[in-house]
């Protein structure tokens, strides 16, 4: 249809219009073409992406309790060293992956500080114990280390423990079960009895059980079931020590009872449950980073985690930690089965991440590699009479997996990667050819040069880390892609800047992200939130979907964003138009105090002034009114009548309480006497971790950018435009800003640098449900005002009836689920009535994300 031109029109018929607001309620309107298809909408568009970061499976997911279980954690990574208390991932000086085939001398922290980390002795007074690793006669070749105990004395109290202390404490309830194993031997004058237990984090026992005999020179086996007298989300696991002698532990595992689907090294049911709920088509594992290892030598292969546990030697990743791989290969492929999903399995393409070690393996010797991944493919879906099919039968799954997708390699990309991935998809075609082939794209967007130099490719995986109100900025994203004969996935996506550790602000985001996506259904097929899961003691990513602590959990916005998108997903796309009616009485978006700020950087301020209406409202005076001032961070002091900042660091911030500009006209003098960067100008400051700024002299002094912070979260919001020439030392700059309604001008010495214009935040799309016929509205108002929407059906469907609305609506951007309240902000489903067989309207509520569900007849 025919659109006014001063509306932005996006490609594909969404329509994304102006977005100031008015005192009363807004009013947008969406016309929606039902007689006509646009796309179709890829049943498999979302998937999940498990990688081992931040304890998300260790810790996490997989549900064994006892960390370091087999003793094996202070062992250093094939290939590495530490040096000075630095892993040395690349010591040989290998070539260096992308970098010009230089060397890398990348190097990262060695965590680990004991020879047993997670375990320790507590004894009584008077008890001689000692704890040492050895290596003596293991209990298997890929696990060497061991636990050896000298009891030359006990204290006598009963109470000499060796204890583990989890993953930041055991979650044991009152009337639970869990299942215990673990391997000892012992010396001829170990002749006591041995006792388990179970230890509240007040010290006292809630379980136990007692071995009346563990004497062997021989590793054995032995089992129990510990029953908890007591409920307590802190406690620990020990061996209570009973006699006198060497006593050795092997192999110690601990797993609640009910695991998902009460399966024998299982996964944690809440953890489990909250992707199952999510409904997944696919799941992409096991990384991310952490299938690219911290250099060739340690990274992960399938064939080490699959079959006994025990003989399973673990890998050290890139995330600085140990996985035990009892969440093999096998354990994945039965949690696709369990969750009705299909795998997509990520293989190491024999290269280690490029920003770090990067080391490489040869040309000649990928072919091995190929070789490997045929034999993974064939353990998944090959029949019981194949080699590795005939394993896996062993391994108590004679029926195939539902393995439908392989793809080479992480977020390698270019034409040597290419080169290389051609290898892999020739190879593997001719073999299996009902198997999707992915290839990496790098990070970020379609890398046209991997993408040209790859002969052919099944899918292209791009990844999508963004800022916030990217999204809004860049709605018709992947409408400007090259279509070809090649499907899209965004493997990785998340909205993870200036929004804090995710909230409200994200799940808008990451809404009208999703909507990108939908609206380009006939490109973008599949997509997968990154990162999955946080343990809240170990954050290795700032912002990720599901959080929590041995006792308990909670799924942000942002998940419960993706659940309502997938549960009411169209199956094919119709044309529509979004039109935003401006108000009579606009709303200033950039409402909020002003600030000084610096990074790394040394830098006065003076003569600061804000003007409204022609008429100056504030005026500085730091000799006699500096109180009016909060020093948030940093060192500020005053010289001269100027308000100095002379500490280092990040985010040095001062603000003026107690104040409320609009639109207003902000000028300023500054002057550079140190340091790294330049100036920095906050305005819209509401508190001390939510603002917009100018910064000036960014990015090592070269550039000029506007940036958003929320939460201590910090990310662009504009383009970044290169200075003419750097900010000089010593020279005093006039900065000005031009606050308008929703606009901003950033000028020094009078010349425009740079501006910024809040982005449109009403975004829509409409679709249909082939089954039921019904229409589905989605609409991501990211708005501080409701906005009251006239919906318009044109062509033969007529609505029917009432019509269902699932909304998630928060007050404020900066809201989120919590321990406390996980389930706060979730869908909310309510019912409206339709005006008409060709018209309803729907009020979207500020801050939302809203699906619409109508039913229809012709």
């Amino acid at each position: 249809m025919q659109v006014n031109h001063s509306f932005r029109t996006m490609l594909m018929g969404c329509f994304i219009a102006s977005a100031s607001l008015s005192v009363a309620q807004e009013r947008a309107s969406m016309k929606i073409n039902t007689d006509k298809v646009k796309n179709t909408v890829s049943p498999n568009l979302h998937g999940i992406f498990f990688e081992e970061i931040s304890h998300g499976g260790e810790g996490g997911l997989y549900a064994e309790m006892i960390q370091n279980r087999g003793f094996e954690e202070s062992r250093i990574p094939p290939g590495a060293v530490v040096e000075n208390g630095m892993l040395n991932a690349n010591p040989n000086k290998k070539p260096h992956y992308n970098l010009n085939g230089r060397a890398s001398d990348w190097r990262m922290p060695w965590p680990v500080k004991t020879a047993m980390p997670y375990w320790k002795l507590s004894i009584g007074e008077g008890a001689k114990v000692n704890a040492t690793v050895s290596t003596d006669n293991p209990l298997t070749t890929a696990t060497p280390q061991s636990a050896l105990l000298s009891v030359e004395k006990l204290s006598g109290t009963g109470k000499d423990y060796f204890i583990n202390e989890g993953f930041w404490g055991f979650d044991i309830k009152k009337g639970e079960s869990y299942s215990l194993s673990f391997y000892t031997k012992t010396n001829a004058d170990y002749k006591g009895p041995l006792t388990v237990v179970l230890l509240s984090s007040a010290g006292k026992e809630i379980a136990s059980h007692t071995f009346k005999s563990v004497n062997s020179k021989d590793w054995k086996k032995l089992n129990c079931t510990l029953t908890a007298s007591e409920t307590d989300g802190k406690s620990s696991f020990a061996f209570r020590l009973e006699s006198t002698g060497e006593i050795s532990f092997d192999f110690v595992s601990l797993f609640p009872k009910k695991t998902f689907k009460n399966r024998p090294n299982g996964l944690r049911a809440d953890l489990a449950q909250y992707l199952a709920d999510l409904k997944p088509a696919f799941v992409r594992w096991p990384g991310g980073c952490f299938v690219e290892g911290v250099n060739v030598e340690s990274a992960p292969n399938w064939k080490n985690a699959i079959g006994p546990l025990e003989n399973r030697p673990g890998t050290f990743s890139v995330w600085g930690y140990w996985s035990s791989d009892g969440f093999g290969y096998h354990e994945y492929l039965q949690f696709c089965e369990d969750i009705k999903s299909d795998a997509l399995y990520v293989f190491n393409a024999g290269v280690s991440c490029e920003f770090r070690s990067g080391t490489f393996i040869s040309d000649g010797e990928v072919q091995a590699v190929i070789d490997d991944v045929l034999d993974a493919i064939e353990y998944a879906v090959g029949p019981v009479s194949s080699k590795w099919g005939k394993v896996r039968a062993q391994n108590g799954h004679p029926k195939p997996f539902p393995l439908k997708y392989v793809e080479v390699g992480n977020e390698q990309h270019g034409p040597w990667y290419a080169k290389r991935y051609n290898r892999f998809h020739e190879a593997i075609k001719a073999k299996y050819p009902d198997i999707k082939i992915v290839s990496s794209m790098g990070i970020g967007d379609i890398n046209r040069r991997t993408l040209d130099s790859i002969k052919v490719t099944d899918v292209a995986d791009e990844h999508a880390y963004k800022s916030a109100f990217w999204s809004f900025s860049n709605y018709d994203h992947f409408d400007n892609y090259k279509r070809g004969d090649y499907e899209v996935y965004v493997g990785e996506y998340a909205t993870n800047a200036g929004v804090g550790n995710g909230n409200m602000q994200a799940a808008l985001n990451d809404a009208a992200y999703i909507l990108g996506m939908e609206n380009n259904g006939d490109l973008v097929k599949m997509s997968s939130y990154a990162p999955l899961f946080e343990n809240v003691n170990t954050r290795h990513w700032p912002v990720n979907l599901i959080k929590y602590k041995a006792d308990s959990s909670f799924a942000r916005i942002s998940y419960y964003t993706i659940q309502l998108m997938n549960d009411q997903r169209s199956d094919e796309n119709l044309p529509i138009s979004l039109q935003q009616r401006e108000g009579a009485v606009k709303k200033p978006k950039n409402k909020g105090s002003i600030g000084l700020a610096t990074w790394d950087t040394q830098t006065e301020y003076r003569n600061i002034e804000v003007v409204q209406n022609g008429q100056t409202v504030y005026q500085s005076d730091f000799v006699n009114k500096a109180d009016e001032w909060q020093s948030v961070r940093g060192s500020w002091q005053v010289k001269d009548g100027a308000m100095g900042q002379t500490a280092q660091g990040a985010q040095r911030l001062m603000i003026l309480k107690d104040k409320s500009f609009d639109t207003y006209t902000l000028k300023l003098e500054a002057r550079k006497l140190s340091g790294t960067n330049a100036f920095i100008i906050p305005f819209a400051v509401n508190g001390t971790g939510s603002m917009l700024r100018a910064h000036i002299g960014a990015l090592v002094n070269n550039s000029t950018v506007f940036e958003i912070v929320s939460e201590g979260s910090v990310a662009n919001v504009s383009p970044t435009r290169r200075l003419t020439k750097p900010i000089e030392t010593g020279k005093w700059y006039k900065i000005r800003l031009e606050v308008g309604y929703d606009k901003v001008d950033c000028y020094l010495d009078d010349v425009l640098l740079l501006s910024y214009t809040e982005p449109k935040k009403l975004i829509g799309i409409a679709g249909r449900d082939k089954k039921t016929g019904d229409l589905i509205v989605k609409m991501v108002n990211g708005n501080d005002e409701a906005i009251e929407t006239e919906i318009e059906l044109e062509g033969t469907v007529e609505a029917s009836g009432a019509y269902k609305a699932y909304t998630i609506a928060s007050g404020e951007t900066a809201a989120e689920n919590s321990f406390t309240e996980p389930k706060k902000y979730i869908p909310v489903a309510t019912a409206g009535k339709t005006t008409g067989a060709k018209k309803l309207v729907h009020s979207f509520p500020k801050y939302s994300i809203t699906v619409l569900r109508i039913p229809t007849k012709k």
